[in-house]
């Protein structure tokens, strides 16, 4: 899928695609998408450093459990209060991936990390695809009954994720969290918004105007 993309707000599409080896990319470019999906499950399934992978990525689990356990009673506090809802699930399902991009899934509240990056990195990817899911939970309707269209409301709520780099965040969050270029004005945009009072609502409602202009 992100072989075949076209644009990603911003980002060197190439860059995100770099572990696929050239051959295999070439294959995948050049098929329709249910073909490629099962060359790149063979691919997974018969690579050569397969075995070696798993093991690793069992060890970076086993890592990132342990740190994201120290922090993730604060930081749902902190997004509770933060969003002004309780956190709407006792469960979000967290899954390796073996490629760069992490996508999350809206319907099962699950999300992905990438075996590439470091623990404190994966732990901002934790709370920035979290972050997200809480949004999306209690703030998509809303907007879409103040007349956002999804593609507004997904650039907005990219572009929330500049919260995670402020103050309240600070304890949690070792790597900072730089969202995609595309959205670099609208974040500097919603820092302003969000220093006159730090209401979440507001700044919200605020968005929404900025936006709609």
């Amino acid at each position: 899928m992100i072989a075949k993309a076209k644009d990603l707000w911003g980002l060197n599409l190439r860059d995100q695609i770099a572990h696929i080896p050239d051959e295999l990319l070439g294959r995948i470019e050049k098929t329709s998408f249910p073909r490629a999906k099962k060359m790149a499950e063979e691919y997974i399934k018969n690579g050569s450093r397969k075995k070696y992978k798993e093991k690793v990525i069992f060890l970076e689990a086993q890592a990132l459990e342990k740190s994201w356990r120290m922090v993730e009673e604060k930081y749902f506090k902190i997004l509770s209060e933060l969003t002004q809802k309780p956190i709407f699930t006792k469960e979000f399902g967290c899954y390796f991936t073996t490629g760069f991009m992490c996508p999350y899934n809206e319907k099962e509240n699950w999300f992905m990390v990438s075996m590439w990056h470091s623990v404190p990195f994966s732990i901002t990817t934790i709370c920035h695809e979290i972050m997200h899911l809480q949004f999306l939970k209690y703030y998509k309707s809303y907007l879409k009954r103040k007349g956002l269209k999804t593609d507004q409301i997904e650039n907005l709520k990219e572009s929330l994720t500049f919260l995670l780099n402020e103050p309240e965040f600070e304890e949690i969050v070792l790597s900072q969290d730089y969202g995609y270029p595309e959205h670099e004005k609208l974040r500097t945009e919603l820092k302003k918004i969000w220093f006159k009072n730090k209401d979440f609502k507001n700044l919200i409602d605020e968005a929404v105007c900025m936006i709609q202009k």
